[in-house]
């Protein structure tokens, strides 16, 4: 999620959390009386006018469009896009331009993790972070594994990437997960009697 994103929504979840509180301490004071008074009815006439009328079943309408609109923009705006897939590197020149499929690469090195390293369900993605690209690799940890051996296989590969990729801003970060618990076999306390 961009810094831009991010702002825009503690923002708008800070108004709506203090539009939330206001509108219960409200009607907290509108039940209890404690700051000011308040009638006894509420008179709606005014409503009824306006619902009754030919144009609030448009604006209405309308309304519901422009608010579902907005929420779908605000899911999208959401979504995890995917990283950068190629990046140019500095090789090229005149004669010919140089790419590489870093989402190939980071598939690779993941791969590599877990035939170097007691690692399981390495997968390898992409990130954008400013002018660098991050190959990101996350992997489960064996139960039974060597913390050395983890240090080991994780520098070997950083080392790897950052011969293959020397001037081309292009680094790369593992990120290794506990082992997972087993689950327990459900036993159960009754007892069948035929």
């Amino acid at each position: 999620m961009t810094r831009k994103l991010l702002g825009i929504d503690r923002i708008v979840s800070a108004l709506v959390g203090l539009a939330l509180l206001a509108l219960g301490l409200y009607l907290l004071d509108w039940r209890f009386g404690v700051v000011g008074s308040y009638a006894d009815e509420v008179r709606i006439d005014a409503v009824g006018t306006v619902a009754d009328s030919g144009w609030w079943p448009w604006a209405f309408a309308a309304a519901g469009v422009l608010l579902g609109l907005l929420g779908l923009y605000w899911l999208l705006a959401h979504l995890r896009r995917p990283g950068p897939g190629t990046r140019r590197l500095s090789g090229s020149g005149a004669h010919g331009r140089l790419e590489a499929d870093l989402r190939s690469v980071a598939d690779t090195i993941a791969g590599r993790l877990e035939s170097t390293a007691p690692v399981t369900g390495a997968r390898g993605t992409t990130r954008s972070v400013g002018a660098h690209t991050l190959l990101l690799v996350r992997g489960q940890v064996e139960p039974t594994a060597d913390a050395r051996e983890l240090v080991a296989a994780t520098e070997a590969l950083e080392a790897e990437v950052a011969r293959a990729f020397p001037t081309d801003q292009v680094t790369c970060r593992v990120v290794l997960d506990a082992p997972r618990r087993r689950r327990l076999a459900r036993t159960s306390n009754r007892v069948r009697v035929s």
